[in-house]
């Protein structure tokens, strides 16, 4: 019996080593908090400035940079989409997929080695995504505006030790609880 509970005891705790390591020490499943978010900013604000600079200098509506979930995914590639306007007033997005460019690769790289999962970047904001499950992610986000940011799925946004960076936690189902009336 003791030698059944002490196989166990041993095979959680290789698990627990494991698990640990493939997540650099972190546990996927605890969501970071502001005190995490702000630790990374500062550790990696120079990748997160030069990924925002390169990307504001591109002219599309939005970005989006996923790390890659398998080595037979394009790693190198990033979609991008571009707002049509028809004489009507309504719009719709081209969405291509296109390399992401030889000076942010580098950058992009020690984001994702530092766990950045997404960056997605709009008009007024570039989002670095570091958690995310089910209906809820955790990130950083900088405003280009000086704005703090505001979106309607976003259920908490705080200042960061650096101007103009934010730390957010994105919930579709607490925002959809607290304002009904926008998801309708």
């Amino acid at each position: 019996m003791i030698i059944c509970v002490i196989s166990v005891v041993v095979v959680v705790i290789i698990a627990f080593i494991t698990v640990s390591r493939i997540y650099n020490g972190d546990f996927f499943f605890l969501a970071p908090g502001y005190s995490k978010m702000d630790r990374h900013l500062k550790a990696n604000i120079n990748e997160l400035s030069h990924v925002v600079d390169a990307l504001s200098e591109l002219d599309y509506d939005s970005i989006e940079i996923r790390k890659p979930l398998s080595r037979e995914e394009e790693k190198d590639s990033m979609i991008v989409r571009t707002k049509n306007f028809f004489q009507d007033g309504s719009f719709n997005f081209d969405c291509d997929t296109i390399p992401i460019p030889d000076e942010l690769l580098g950058s992009v790289e020690i984001l994702y080695k530092s766990g950045v999962q997404v960056i997605s970047c709009g008009r007024n904001s570039v989002d670095f995504t570091m958690w995310s499950v089910m209906d809820e992610s955790r990130g950083i986000i900088y405003s280009r505006t000086g704005k703090k940011p505001d979106g309607e799925q976003l259920t908490e946004v705080r200042q960061l030790s650096k101007e103009n960076w934010y730390y957010y936690v994105h919930n579709f189902e607490k925002a959809k609880a607290r304002n009904p009336h926008l998801f309708e």
